[in-house]
Order: structure tokens, then sequence, then C-alpha cells
């Protein structure tokens, strides 16, 4: 439960994670050539962690991608946020991975474009809350582009029709083009793979080589991503899974916390979120288009649940007394992620409490 609450506060810092659809894209990058920068970076994160116990090469990495665009306070709670002295660090080491942190997509081994740091970015929120974080990725673009038709009509099929042309789009135009689709299905399984212990480049070049390698990558891809988000499914019964989708995205605390701090919900008289009339419509056409995508790559396939695997959880790095004291609260948090997620629970309830109240108050 502290889990879910933590990842509501962290929807706060997650509007911009679908920011830019409609900016100009330069030629793409190899994810290939990308990554031979990204493992530069990686060398350095080792061995900067290696000197200063209680950092973690995957969040310094992590962070030094993502920082630049996603620069806001709640970002910070999510990784830690970012190491101005490794930063610093980075940049008289190798400053040519300055460009890494406005890249905008690289060109997979499968031939689409990919968001590159929208997909570092929801890899690095799993990895950091240990499971995949739905508002950092499908759900928190599915809210953006349910927004672009909110208030067309409360008939979802009119919604649906009128956002078919946005969703998946390979030429990277609309609300929530296919780099954005790719980076968020993408993201939720690399974040699987950091979970279990490898480094950024290993988990992007694994999962993209099985891709490369696999008869059909949109199986392959859409396979592991029902399997980690939804446990498995029936893709072959389109209105059960469509529900299975929309419980999944809803029932999310982060998705919720998202709605009422945009004002697409409000909270009813039992204490519950309730969806605005004007985005109830578009916010349940926009989930129906991401299940029907799924399913589409699938042929219907029935999707197993995911096979339980060890739990790689880093041994935590003894720090010295001095650094202890020096580095105070943060020390701790570093030592016990639960401290944080308690916070941010703690936080997140008296949000919700706070907005039913002022809820009732505007009402009156």
């Amino acid at each position: 439960m502290i889990r879910r609450f933590a990842a509501a506060v962290m929807a706060l810092c997650l509007a911009a994670l679908a920011a830019g659809p409609f900016a100009a894209r330069a030629e793409s990058p190899a994810l290939e050539d990308t990554l031979e920068d990204v493992r530069r970076l990686e060398e350095l994160a080792e061995g900067w962690a290696g000197e200063h116990p209680g950092s973690d090469p995957v969040t310094l990495t992590v962070n030094y991608l993502c920082e630049a665009r996603y620069d806001d306070p709640l970002w910070s709670l999510v990784l830690g946020g970012g190491d101005e002295d490794f930063r610093a660090h980075v940049q008289q080491a190798d400053p040519g991975l300055e460009a890494l942190r406005s890249l905008r997509t690289a060109t997979l081994p499968t031939g689409e474009d990919v968001d590159f740091l929208h997909l570092v970015a929801a890899a690095g929120a799993g990895y950091g809350y240990g499971m995949p974080q739905i508002v950092c990725s499908w759900g928190g673009d599915c809210v953006q582009l349910a927004a672009s038709v909110q208030g067309l009509s409360e008939d979802v099929p009119v919604c649906y029709e009128a956002l078919s042309a946005s969703f998946g789009d390979p030429g990277g135009s609309g609300y929530f083009p296919l780099s954005d689709w790719l980076a968020d299905v993408d993201g939720v399984n690399v974040g699987q793979r950091l979970t279990e212990g490898q480094s950024l480049s290993a988990a992007l070049e694994g999962y993209y080589s099985e891709l490369a390698a696999a008869g059909d990558p949109a199986a392959a891809r859409s396979e592991a991503f029902v399997a980690a988000q939804f446990g498995g499914a029936d893709t072959g019964d389109a209105e059960g899974f469509r529900a299975l989708v929309w419980e999944t995205f809803f029932s999310d605390a982060g998705v919720q916390l998202f709605l009422l701090a945009n004002e697409y919900a409000g909270v009813n008289e039992e204490n519950q979120t309730a969806i605005n009339p004007d985005m109830q419509a578009p916010l349940e056409a926009a989930c129906m288009l991401a299940a029907d995508r799924l399913a589409a790559d699938l042929d219907g396939a029935v999707v197993a649940p995911p096979a339980p695997g060890p739990e790689a959880t880093p041994a935590p790095t003894p720090v010295p007394q001095e650094q202890e004291a020096e580095a105070g609260l943060w020390a701790a948090v570093r030592r016990d992620p639960g401290l944080l997620l308690g916070a941010m629970g703690l936080l997140a309830a008296a949000f919700l409490a706070v907005a039913a109240a002022l809820w009732r108050l505007r009402d009156r």
C-alpha cells in the first residue's frame, strides 16, 4: 500500500513525460551508437559509486540522463535527484556525454524510433520502486491523449474514433505517437531487467537484441509487457481485456492523484476519486486503444503470468561514520528507502484528504 501511495506522489512530476510530441525531430542515432555513450557514462558512474559509498550506479546514470528534461522537484523523490558533483565530474571527464541529456529519439534494431529519455525515465521509475509505474509510462500518456478531446462527447465510441489517429502514429505526430508508446511498453520491460541487477546498457542491449531476433518483435514486446503489467491475460477476450486494462489504470493511486491534480477528477461523498463527466469517455477510449493495440500485436493470444524469478536486491554499502554524520537524513533514506516511501505515502494520504475537503467546500 505504501508503494502505491508513493507512486501517487510521483505522479505530480510526470506530466512532462509525454511532453513535446509535436516538436521537430532530427534524424535519430542508432541505438547501438547511443549505447556506446551510455557505457562510457556507466563507467564513470561505477567509478564514482566506488568512491562515494551509498551511491548507486544505475540511479546516477538514469538521473544524469533524465534530470535536464524532467526538471521537477518531485522527480527528485523518485530516484533521489541528480548529483551535481557527479554531473560536474562527467562534464570534466567526458564532455561529449552532455549530448545524451537532450537526445530525443533513437532508432531501434527493429527499425522503429523510440523516445529514448522517456524510455529511460519509465525504466528508471520501475527500478526505483521495484515494480512498473503506470503513471510514469502508458498511464500518463493515456491521460494526455484523453485530455486532447476533453468534452468532445460522453460517448466512448465517438472519442475512440477521434483519438485513433493520434494513438501510435509512426510519423511522430499527435499526442501519443509510436515513439512514446514504444517508450512506455519497453520502459516497463527494461525496468524489470534493471530490478534483476542489470546495468542500463546491458538491459537495453539484451532486450532489443532479443526483440530483433524474435520472429514477431511486436508480439514479443507486448507479451512481456502484458505479463509484467497485468500479470498475464487473455487478449482474445476483447471486452475482458479492455476491462482489465481500465481497472489496472484507474485503480492505480498514482493515476488517481494525477487526475485530481490536473482537475480531471474530483472526490465524491464516499471519498473516492470520481472522473469528471467530460473526461470519463475520453479516458476509457484511450485505455481501449491501448488494450486493442496490445491485443492486435498478440493476435489475441493468451499471455501467461510472469515466471517468478530471484529478486536481486543489492546489499547496502556501508557508510563511514563521519560521512554518515555529514549526510544526515538523506543518508538514512539511502540506507532504508522505506523511510522515503513511508513519508511519500503519508504525504499522498494527506493530499487526498485535503482534496476531498476542498472539493466538498467548493460544492457548497
